[in-house]
């Protein structure tokens, strides 16, 4: 089961009735045929029944590249409120020691690395190569809920710091 958030309630209303403004091969056939698995919404109060929230936000920058972490610290914040017993997922492109800066349990909180390519998006989502998860301690085991996620891909998973996960997204 997913749960697909956004603010927009003129987005989820579009994707709620087949109307996808991303230009992805195959991907409205795919949500059709899960469609009884997915949910969209703009209320957050659905991630109640989630384990695992991510968080996969454009990050604003300007013209000299300097980001704007304003509105995904503001999401954060809000999930923190009321979920802040969920494992948090960051895939966004941060700053390095950003993820490390938040103010939740870090044994639930991970940065992923991931390198969608427009046109082949759904499909190097569902078959990764390989899966860069940054964690705070590499030494310490992933959690139950989070490692039984990752390991449905059938690849590698290679655990980093965050700082190396943040690094690594940026230089891809």
């Amino acid at each position: 089961k997913v749960v697909g958030f956004d603010y927009n309630k003129n987005l989820i209303n579009n994707l709620v009735s087949g109307k996808i403004h991303i230009n992805e091969p195959n991907l409205l056939q795919k949500i059709n045929k899960y469609k009884k698995n997915i949910c969209f919404t703009n209320e957050i109060k659905n991630f109640a029944g989630c384990k695992i929230i991510f968080i996969s936000s454009d990050v604003p920058t300007n013209i000299k590249g300097k980001s704007n972490l304003k509105l995904i610290k503001k999401d954060i914040n809000k999930l923190k409120k009321k979920f802040s017993n969920k494992n948090l997922v960051i895939m966004s492109q941060v700053m390095p020691g950003f993820t490390e800066s938040l103010n939740w349990d870090k044994n639930k909180l991970f940065h992923q690395v991931e390198t969608l390519i427009f046109g082949k998006a759904y499909m190097r989502a569902l078959k990764p190569e390989r899966i860069i998860l940054g964690v705070k301690n590499i030494s310490n085991k992933i959690n139950k809920d989070v490692l039984n996620f990752y390991k449905k891909f059938n690849c590698p998973i290679i655990k980093t710091n965050y700082k190396t996960s943040e690094l690594i997204k940026i230089s891809i």
